[in-house]
């Protein structure tokens, strides 16, 4: 047998080993994590409320922070999520306290990360 024949054959095992262990055993193994299941936004006619609805697919127990911010005025809540738990918090801004256009920001950290996993800004007016 030719060199050029041997390493083709020797290619092709390699390559076929390659495919054998993307399907049968994934390099990256991630598992899942925290996440806001749904993120309401609701108009009442007398207030706003923002509604998190946060999952806990972590292994223990893990805090939850949670900031809003109306006009630089932060509002903060915390939560203890156990494992494979749902979490609701609800924030609700009175629209006698809003006199002009506003905007609201909220921010959801886990304990001891500075950067949050989930954030949006909306806009009242």
């Amino acid at each position: 047998m030719s060199k050029l024949k041997i390493i083709y054959i020797v290619s092709l095992v390699i390559l076929g080993v390659l495919i054998v262990l993307t399907v049968f055993r994934p390099m990256a193994t991630g598992g899942e994590y925290s996440v806001v299941q749904r993120a309401h936004f609701l108009e009442r006619e007398d207030r706003w409320i923002i509604e998190l609805h946060i999952f806990n697919h972590e292994a223990q127990d893990t805090d939850y922070t949670i900031n809003v911010v109306v006009d630089e005025e932060l509002c903060t809540e915390s939560i203890r999520l156990r494992p494979g738990a749902l979490g609701k918090l609800s924030y609700h801004i009175s629209r006698d306290k809003v006199d002009r256009e506003r905007e609201v920001s909220v921010a959801v950290y886990k304990d001891g990360e500075a950067t949050p996993f989930e954030q949006a800004t909306y806009y009242l007016k």
